[in-house]
């Protein structure tokens, strides 16, 4: 591994290398389907390269990055829930090229074109990823679940454009290939056929930033629309227009449009020293699905994170987040009808509800250790359709460990 000197001459020369390793332990000692204690990981590696530098080609950047995911889901393998209290778990396990892109510059014009995923950059927010809970990171629950969006560390083909009307306003569209296949075991995101897919994702957004740099009291406000010309499976209905819950059939392909419209907002409300990191800023995050039929009709969640917390502990933080994810009439009527033919009796909860708290603690440049508490009210069955009735509420005891190792090698904090 470099030093942190030949890593500093790597950046003067052109190229900047980093590595991060991020880890969740999850336990619920209380509710869901069965007690029990879960694992999951990822390790990234990414690289920019400016080719200014490197060849003498101006506001040019080739990115670079691949990632590993290993590990189980606290949520499906106790709770039956869906929705992972782990950001680190993916259904897909193994290493994958998530991002090989190149950016040019014409002025206020920024153009990207390559691989990567759309939440790479629309719906983002450095909040984001303050918790475990996979409800905020990386993006707001519910388009990728809902609309499809390619989301970290699955990539595919790509275009953007992003438009800066000055250091505040900007707005963006971005075109990415829409192909499931490309998700599965074994492709390792190097599968470059190119936009074979059955569909292809749409966004565009607009914003307003500033930093801690132009702002005393920074704020980021984002709305933005996703749309995917493949209208994914019906929620309910076989190909014989019979509820798949009874028939056993597979639910059926739509025909149409989906489309999610989404809305974050960050506001930093309170910052007492401007050369101090000490800070409390609130958060807000929606999604609506405005398009074809899908398991989730709306998401919403809202919190704050404080920076700064007991004498000598600038870098420390105390996040809190809570959500709700409304699910849809057909997606709950298609459990519904699963837990009746297990058995069972009632219809699921549309909506469930988790909160976090957590406190990260910055143990050494690079290394921060987030212990938290998260709550679930009405565990969705998705993972439990057997279940005969509805799963109990549950404590989820968690432990993230995130280690930056350019920090780590610098001092950096």
């Amino acid at each position: 591994m470099r030093s942190a000197t030949s890593c500093a001459i790597c950046a003067r020369r052109g190229s900047s290398w980093t590595a991060r390793i991020v880890g969740n332990l999850a336990a619920n000692p209380v509710g869901g389907v069965s007690h029990g204690f879960a694992e999951s990981h990822w390790i990234d590696f990414s690289a920019d390269l400016d080719l200014d530098k490197l060849i003498g080609l101006p506001d040019t950047h080739i990115y670079a990055r691949g990632a590993d995911f290993e590990g189980d889901s606290l949520g499906k393998t106790n709770i039956g829930s869906s929705i992972s209290f782990q950001q680190t778990w993916r259904p897909v396990p193994g290493w994958r090229l998530t991002q090989l892109d190149i950016e040019h510059r014409f002025g206020r014009l920024k153009v990207i074109a390559g691989r990567s995923a759309l939440n790479t950059y629309f719906g983002a927010s450095p909040l984001n990823c303050v918790f475990m809970s996979n409800t905020a990171c990386l993006t707001a629950y519910g388009p990728i679940t809902a609309i499809g969006i390619t989301a970290f560390p699955n990539s595919s083909w790509m275009g953007l454009g992003r438009y800066s009307f000055s250091r505040k306003v900007y707005a963006q569209v971005g075109v990415f290939d829409y192909n499931n296949d490309l998700n599965l075991a074994g492709k390792a995101g190097t599968d470059f056929s190119f936009f074979k897919g059955s569909g292809t994702l749409i966004a565009a957004e607009t914003g307003y930033e500033t930093t801690f740099a132009n702002d005393r009291y920074p704020r980021r406000f984002r709305i933005g629309i996703d749309i995917n010309t493949d209208a994914g499976t019906s929620p309910l209905y076989d190909k014989n227009g019979q509820p798949a819950g009874i028939s056993g059939l597979a639910r059926t392909t739509q025909t149409g449009t989906r489309l999610g419209i989404y809305a974050l907002g960050d506001q930093t409300i309170s910052r007492p020293d401007p050369k101090s990191p000490r800070n409390l800023a609130v958060f807000g995050r929606v999604f609506y699905n405005a398009g074809a039929k899908s398991t989730i009709d709306w998401f919403a969640s809202a919190g704050f994170v404080k920076t700064g917390t007991f004498k000598g502990r600038d870098n420390d933080t105390i996040g809190f987040i809570v959500s709700n994810t409304h699910f849809s009439d057909d997606e709950v009527e298609y459990l519904r009808e699963l837990r009746a033919k297990a058995g069972g009796r009632g219809t699921p909860p549309r909506n469930e509800i988790i909160g976090e708290v957590n406190y990260g603690f910055a143990a050494a440049p690079g290394v921060r250790l987030l212990p938290n508490l998260q709550y679930v009210i009405n565990p969705d069955p998705i993972y439990a359709t057997k279940y005969p009735r509805d799963i109990p509420s549950a404590i989820v005891v968690g432990l993230r460990i995130d280690v930056r190792f350019a920090q780590l090698l610098t001092g950096s904090k």
